[in-house]
């Protein structure tokens, strides 16, 4: 690889980080019902909060908006690129401009819906495992920020052992880097975060709170 491709290929990436923080909730919260994601519900600006405190039919167009991004940014990456592992760069960036933002102030969403999107573009089984590693830790451990870890950890392990290749082990470390963060309640102690509650309802975990 030239320097050329190198440029391109890190222009790409830029390009993917950029697309990937456009707020889509935030703008079709503000833009249709004059309301400030940041301030209202569990303050995230992304599909879950806008779905719950402003609109069940806005929200689900913002989260189809979310998931396109990690899809788009892996196909054009996917198409412009000859690097193996700069697709899967390209996904992560998309991850990493949704939760971080600079239009928002590096304050995003969380990223499943990016995930996502990202990991039905790569390889559409992998969301089963991704599926499954949310589903099962909310469901036992009753607690989101391990359903993520667990989530991510599934779908990269299986997309290692099916493809052969360790680009998507590093995925996964990327990810669980640029997302369990989002996770952390500033309000708590950081081992607090990580304690299990078993006397959690589940629907609890899906619902938006003030934080």
């Amino acid at each position: 690889m030239d320097y050329r491709d190198l440029i391109s290929d890190i222009l790409i990436l830029i390009f993917c980080f950029l697309f990937g923080a456009i707020p889509f909730c935030y703008l079709i919260a503000k833009y249709t019902k004059g309301k400030d994601l940041t301030k209202i519900g569990d303050k995230n600006p992304g599909g879950w909060n806008l779905l719950f405190n402003v609109s069940k039919w806005w929200g689900i167009l913002g989260i189809i908006l979310d998931v396109s991004k990690g899809a788009l940014c892996y196909f054009l990456a996917l198409k412009f690129s000859n690097m193996q592992i700069t697709p899967v760069l390209a996904g992560c960036m998309a991850v990493a401009g949704h939760d971080y933002p600079p239009y928002l102030k590096f304050n995003g969403g969380k990223g499943v819906a990016t995930t996502l999107g990202f990991l039905v573009a790569l390889q559409p089984y992998s969301i089963f495992f991704y599926g499954f590693g949310i589903v099962t830790v909310l469901f036992t451990l009753k607690s989101m920020i391990w359903g993520m870890i667990s989530a991510i950890i599934c779908a990269s392990v299986f997309l290692w052992i099916f493809n052969k290749s360790f680009n998507y082990l590093i995925m996964g470390l990327l990810l669980l880097i640029i997302i369990i963060p989002r996770y952390i309640n500033s309000s708590k102690s950081f081992v607090q975060n990580f304690k299990i509650d078993r006397t959690v309802k589940v629907k609890d975990l899906f619902t938006p709170k003030i934080r």
